[in-house]
Order: structure tokens, then C-alpha cells, then sequence
């Protein structure tokens, strides 16, 4: 399998929400973005949500960790830079358990599109 493939395998099993329907909703979700810090530092995030890197999902999201307040059905969007690694993320998620997980369609070069 291929990265290419990969990708393509988390796009399917992902779902999107538009940065229309998430902007709309935005106080519902546990929002994550999943790019590296030294990106956010550049670029900035959206607001509320909290900076997780792809490489630390497993350990830092889990259902048997206290640190976060969530449940297997808590509504979770992730974003990165364009939508690759936030569909490998929600994948990992999923794997782990995780039920409810959005892709924000066009990651964070998308919401600033639309937020401008």
C-alpha cells in the first residue's frame, strides 16, 4: 500500500464537514488541529482549539485518558493544513475507538479562505 493509498483509504473512512457547517457548530466539537507547532507559531490556528501533532494522537488522545474530557461519542474535528494528515489522524482516532470525527474540508488554508 502506498502513501497515496493510505491517504485516500483515511479520506474514505473520514467524513468532511465545511468550514460553512463547522462555523456554524464550531462550540459543539473538540476541535484539533494536527499540525506541528512550529506551523501554528507561523500561521496561527482557529479559535478553541487545541494543538495536538499527528505523531501524538495515540498518546495524548485515548478513551482510558483522564486528561481530556471526552467520550468515545464526543463530536471531534480535525484539521491540518489541507486535509491529509487530519484524515490520517481521524483514522487513528477511529481506530482507537472514537466514533464521531469530522475532517474540516480544505484544513486550515480552506478556513482561512472562508473566514476572510
Amino acid at each position: 500500500m502506498t502513501l497515496k493509498d493510505l491517504i485516500a483509504e483515511a479520506h474514505s473512512l473520514v467524513p468532511k464537514i465545511s468550514c460553512a457547517s463547522f462555523a456554524e457548530n464550531s462550540a459543539d466539537y473538540f476541535v484539533i488541529d494536527v499540525r506541528e507547532g512550529t506551523e501554528v507559531q507561523e500561521t496561527g490556528s482557529i479559535p478553541n482549539s487545541i494543538n495536538i501533532p499527528r505523531g501524538l494522537i495515540e498518546m495524548k488522545l485515548s478513551l482510558s485518558n483522564d486528561d481530556q474530557d471526552l467520550n468515545a461519542d464526543t463530536p471531534i474535528v480535525v484539521y491540518c493544513g489541507g486535509g491529509s494528515r487530519a484524515a490520517l489522524a481521524g483514522k487513528t482516532l477511529l481506530e482507537i475507538g472514537f466514533k464521531n470525527i469530522q475532517n474540516l474540508e480544505g484544513g486550515f488554508r480552506g478556513w482561512k479562505e472562508f473566514s476572510n
